[in-house]
């Protein structure tokens, strides 16, 4: 079978197009795929509220809780007080403040976040 040059171009560029878009559907089949904050350095908050952790030492992701507890730490930061689109400003893992003006710290002598009000 024969495809000729302008049969085998489509088919190419076909298969271009389809792996592009399959990249592209997994990416957005991923829950932690969409970054939509980010805090300290190596801080990621995704669309799923989950708080990542970049590790240069070990060159890989990890949940703020996965990377206490390889420092020895319990914590339990996950889940977050809120709906990550409900943060309007974090710094750093353990504070934020949402788009209604709450703000809430993470109380390491409790294990949880607590709403601190506003000044």
């Amino acid at each position: 079978m024969r495809l000729g040059r302008n049969g085998l171009t489509a088919l190419l560029l076909a298969g271009v197009l389809l792996a592009f878009g399959l990249g592209r559907a997994t990416a957005r089949g991923k829950p932690d795929s969409n970054i939509v904050g980010v805090f300290g350095v190596g801080g990621v908050l995704t669309e799923s509220g989950a708080l990542w952790q970049f590790l240069p030492d070990e060159k890989k992701w990890m949940t703020i809780d996965q990377a206490f507890a390889r420092d020895g730490r319990e914590t339990h930061v996950l889940p977050l007080p809120v709906d990550a689109k409900s943060i309007r400003f974090m710094e750093s893992w353990g504070f934020l403040v949402t788009t209604e003006g709450k703000a809430w710290l993470y109380s390491q002598d409790e294990g949880k976040w607590v709403e601190i009000g506003t000044p």
